[in-house]
C-alpha cells in the first residue's frame, strides 16, 4: 500500500513541478486543478488562455509515435473540464478566441485498423496535424479526428464526430459530423 501511495506521491510531484515551468514560460495562462502535460517543450500557449480543470496536453515525445507531435493554443481560448488533447506525432494548431466546451476530444493520432499489424507489441499508427482556425466554438463532447481542419468561425455541434474538413462560418453536427447551414456573418476576425 505504501509503495501505490509513493508513487503517486512522485507522480504528482512531477505533474506540479511541469505546470509550475509551464506557467513560467506563459504568465499570462490560467491554469485550472489537475491539468496534465506531456512534453511541455512542445506546447505553446498564446496571451490569456484558459485551462480548466482536469485537462491532459499529451505533446507527444513517446517511441510509439516518433518522438513527434506538439500542440498551440492561441490567444484568448478557453479549455473547459475533462478536455484531451492528443498531439502525438503530429501537430495540433489552435486558432485565436477557441471556446471549447468540457469533454472535447482532439486526437493528431490513430491506429491504423487498415494495415496488418507486423509486430503485434506495436500497432502501426496514422499521424495527421490538425489546424483550428480562429473564433471556433466546439460544443460539448465534440471528437475530431486526425487530419481535420476546421475553418475560422465554424461551429460544431454537441457529441459530433469530425472526420472530414469543416469550411469557415459553418454549422456541422451529428456523427459523423455534417454541414447543417451556413453562418451570415463578417469576418470581423481577420487580420487588418
Amino acid at each position: 500500500m505504501f509503495k501505490v501511495l509513493y508513487r503517486q506521491f512522485v507522480l504528482f510531484v512531477a505533474s506540479y513541478r511541469t505546470l509550475i515551468r509551464v506557467q513560467k514560460r506563459f504568465p499570462t495562462t490560467v491554469f485550472g486543478k489537475r491539468v496534465e502535460i506531456y512534453n511541455a517543450s512542445k506546447l505553446t500557449l498564446g496571451d490569456r488562455v484558459s485551462i480548466q480543470n482536469n485537462v491532459v496536453l499529451h505533446c507527444g515525445g513517446a517511441k510509439w509515435c516518433n518522438y513527434e507531435g506538439s500542440i498551440s493554443i492561441d490567444s484568448q481560448s478557453v479549455i473547459s473540464p475533462n478536455c484531451v488533447f492528443w498531439g502525438c506525432g503530429a501537430d495540433i494548431r489552435i486558432g485565436k478566441n477557441f471556446d471549447c466546451a468540457p469533454g472535447v476530444k482532439i486526437f493528431a493520432s490513430r491506429t491504423a485498423y487498415e494495415q496488418e499489424i507486423a509486430y503485434p507489441d506495436l500497432n502501426p499508427h496514422v499521424f495527421e496535424n490538425v489546424t483550428i482556425g480562429d473564433n471556433v466554438i466546439c460544443f460539448s463532447n465534440v471528437v475530431i479526428g486526425p487530419g481535420v481542419t476546421i475553418g475560422n468561425g465554424a461551429v460544431v455541434g454537441a457529441n459530433s464526430l469530425v472526420l472530414t474538413d469543416v469550411p469557415e462560418n459553418t454549422i456541422v453536427g451529428g456523427s459523423p459530423a455534417r454541414i447543417l447551414r451556413k453562418l451570415d456573418r463578417k469576418q470581423h476576425y481577420e487580420a487588418k
